[in-house]
């Protein structure tokens, strides 16, 4: 287990209820018309928030990374469908981060889709997609990556200290508008685990000095253990 807000048994029934959904709602695509595009995208949208719910579950549970490395792909293919439906900043961030993490170099092409797509390209989406392509230009932009840019002013020696105060005082208070906001506090068993995959990213591409005692950090993820 690497949260502990939930145990093994509500990780358990959670996973498989969540793989359910999944095969329940991938049904229900295939019986929509194509040319009935805002119910396609508005499904494929649900089954990749489901992937992306998985993979966070996952990880969550103490599963292994290979398991995550298999299921990226498919959250990606079913996140690019709903691309013509309102896609928000932080899944946009997640979705590049995971592929950093997981050294998904072969799901680049989507990536880049997505962020051009998507119209949200800024300091941070572009310095992680350069990480796998050093073609790719970084736009000097920021729509909501401050603390990146007082990342980019620490020395070396102050980043690992600067990223520990950001993830212990700030990360979870800047996230009060993502969807996942107090869903431990939910009757509902929604909640999946509170990771900063963009931390992580970061910090793997820098070489910070990090430790797995950081709270909200995919330590396990960063170093493939």
């Amino acid at each position: 287990m690497r949260d502990h807000i939930k145990d093994v048994k509500y990780y358990k029934e959670y996973l498989a209820e969540n793989m359910k959904r999944i095969t329940k709602f991938q049904e229900l695509l295939k019986t929509l018309k194509n040319d009935n595009v805002e119910g396609r995208c508005g499904c494929a949208a649900f089954i990749g928030d489901l992937y992306l719910s998985r993979i966070c579950a996952l990880y969550s549970s103490g599963a292994c990374i290979h398991d995550i490395e298999e299921i990226y792909p498919l959250f990606l293919e079913y996140f690019i469908q709903s691309l013509d439906k309102t896609v928000g900043y932080f899944d946009v961030i997640d979705a590049i981060s995971l592929g950093v993490l997981l050294d998904a170099k072969d799901n680049l092409p989507a990536l880049k889709m997505i962020v051009q797509k998507t119209n949200m390209r800024d300091k941070l989406t572009d310095t992680l997609l350069h990480s796998m392509d050093d073609t790719w230009p970084i736009v000097e932009v920021d729509l909501c990556c401050t603390w990146f840019l007082e990342f980019l002013e620490c020395t070396e020696i102050e980043r690992g200290d600067y990223l520990k105060r950001y993830l212990t005082k700030m990360w979870y208070r800047d996230h009060q508008d993502a969807s996942w906001y107090d869903d431990h506090k939910s009757t509902e068993n929604i909640y999946v685990g509170y990771w900063s995959f963009e931390v992580g990213a970061v910090a793997k591409l820098y070489g910070v000095q990090d430790s797995s005692e950081w709270p909200y950090y995919p330590y396990d993820m960063v170093h493939k253990i």
